[in-house]
Formats: structure tokens, sequence, C-alpha cells
């Protein structure tokens, strides 16, 4: 077998490294995530757009548009979508997502897209899926008291 018809990568694909870091926790009654902005390497992203994704989620959560699940999970923020991913009720070990695509800083048009469409995960974002797939794993096999959920929330990755 030959690979000449698979993995051929559109020629007008640049490939640009991303830096993510954590800002903070959005908490709600029903729901707390971890927030982590990912950016272009040296660009950050501005602190309006990380505000307004903030005020964003809080809405929608306490709308009741952004489903709890275990009432744990993380969101990623980058240049124009947002990620928010939840732990599942019925199966603790299965993260579940949403995704809002958005126009600009201002955070303009956001709306929630199909993951079929738009896929789950970047590979940018698998590196933080990961840093909380082993954090959660840490989570899930301790006590699970407060202190174990504060211990799981305060975990966070930095990546560069």
């Amino acid at each position: 077998m030959t690979y000449e018809h698979v993995g051929n990568v559109s020629e007008t694909y640049q490939h640009i490294p991303r830096q993510a870091e954590p800002f903070g926790l959005v908490t709600e009654p029903s729901l707390v995530l971890k927030l982590y902005s990912m950016y272009k390497t040296g660009h950050p992203l501005p602190k309006t757009l990380r505000q307004r994704a903030s005020t964003f989620l809080r809405s929608e959560i306490s709308d009741g548009l952004i489903k709890p699940f275990l009432g744990l999970g993380f969101a990623i923020l980058s240049e124009d979508m947002l990620n928010v991913a939840r732990w599942d009720t019925k199966y603790p070990i299965v993260l579940k997502n949403d995704i809002y695509c958005f126009e600009d800083s201002t955070f303009g048009g956001i709306q929630r897209v199909d993951t079929r469409d738009a896929g789950s995960f970047c590979i940018w974002e698998l590196g933080i899926v990961e840093h909380e797939k082993e954090a959660w794993k840490g989570y899930l096999v301790s006590r699970r008291t407060e202190e174990d959920k504060v211990r799981y929330l305060n975990t966070v990755v930095r990546l560069l």
C-alpha cells in the first residue's frame, strides 16, 4: 500500500505554535470551570477578551444553556473559539464539550457550533486536555472530598 492519497495537508496551511496559560475560574452554583487562554506564541489574548469570555460563561451557565453535568471542568479560549469541557455525570471518565465560535476580540457574533463539523479539540488544546485528564484521574482515585475538589481546581497547566 502507498500513502500518496492520505495525509496531504494543504500547501497553504501554516503550522504556528501556541501557548496556553490559566487565567482563573468561573464559579457558579452548578458548575466550576478552570479557564485557559490559548494563543499564538508571543501574542497573548487581550484582557478584554478573557473578561468577555468569563462573563459569557457565567451568563450561559446561570441561564442553563451550558449543561453542568458533574459540575467540574475547564474552558479553553482562543482568538476565535471557546471550548467548554465538563466531566460527565453518568460516566465521569467521559469529557463532554461544547464549542463556540466568535468573530473577533469583541466576542461578537458568538454561536455554538456542532462538534461534528468543528471537531472536538485541536492539537494545541489536546495538551491541556492531557493535563486535565491526569488531574481528573487523580481526583477520581482520591476520597473526592472538598479538599480534593479544590486540589483539582488548583491544578493547572502552562504550555509553551
